[in-house]
């Protein structure tokens, strides 16, 4: 998305200079003077450029003052309007609002700033105590607990299932998969496509190690340890816990237990 800055010039008040005949019509009560206020805007406004005058005759148009020419220029008007031009800035008292709305993106990106900066906070603070929470549930598994996981099985690629303690055995934990998988995914729709229910849960039981804590090997990771024909144990990696260590800020629960 693109924006372009634009300089605006805004009136404040003007009035008619008596006494001041127009020099190109010769009418007489027809001279304007016109106070503006100038800003920068890019959205909103953000950059003040100070105060501009402007003298025209309404009757023939003649522009004896330009608001928009440099403050050098070479003055086309008579000592009597400037007089008004210095009377009218300083009698005219700008309320707070003409005061403040030409530095608003000034006023308005240190609020954003801070917002943003409290929000960052709390959200990390929300952040650490889920990944607390977590690493309590990972640590101390109990019979029951379901959790959305990455699993891969014979070579395949990553899929998205739902994995189910059945039961602990010291350092041994009995699982089964959800019969129905999903692509691997972060999406709350697609992982709500899989069921819960007990019989939505293939019969096939995987033997896994045990979660360590948060500095082991095996936290929040399923891994199923075969024995091959010589007694050798190799280590098999089904998958792990999505969103373990609650370090992305999902809007969905990855383990559940049972209250």
């Amino acid at each position: 998305m693109i924006y372009v800055y634009e300089i605006v010039t805004k009136p404040l008040t003007s009035k008619i200079i008596s006494e001041e005949i127009c020099p190109v019509c010769n009418k007489n009560e027809c001279i304007e003077l016109t106070l503006y206020m100038r800003y920068t805007t890019l959205v909103i406004p953000f950059f003040g450029m100070g105060r501009k005058t402007g003298v025209v005759c309404t009757n023939c148009g003649e522009v004896l003052k330009n608001p928009d020419v440099s403050v050098f220029a070479k003055k086309k008007y008579s000592a009597n309007i400037e007089a008004e031009i210095k009377q009218i800035r300083n009698n005219y008292k700008r309320t707070l609002w003409q005061l403040l709305y030409p530095w608003s993106f000034c006023i308005v990106l240190p609020l954003i700033v801070l917002i943003a900066l409290g929000y960052n906070k709390i959200n990390n603070k929300s952040i650490e105590k889920k990944s607390e929470e977590y690493a309590a549930l990972i640590t101390n598994p109990q019979s029951g607990d379901i959790y959305k996981s990455t699993w891969s099985q014979e070579n395949s690629q990553l899929q998205g299932a739902l994995v189910k303690l059945i039961r602990i055995d010291a350092d041994t934990m009995y699982v089964i998969r959800s019969k129905e998988m999903i692509p691997m995914s972060f999406s709350k729709a697609e992982w709500d496509k899989l069921s819960s229910n007990a019989d939505a849960f293939d019969s096939k039981e995987y033997k896994v190690k045990k979660f360590t804590d948060l500095n082991g090997d095996n936290f929040g990771q399923f891994f199923m340890y075969n024995k091959d024909d010589n007694g050798k144990i190799t280590p098999k990696y089904l998958g792990a816990i999505l969103n373990n260590n609650a370090a992305m800020d999902l809007n969905f629960e990855t383990i559940e237990r049972a209250k």
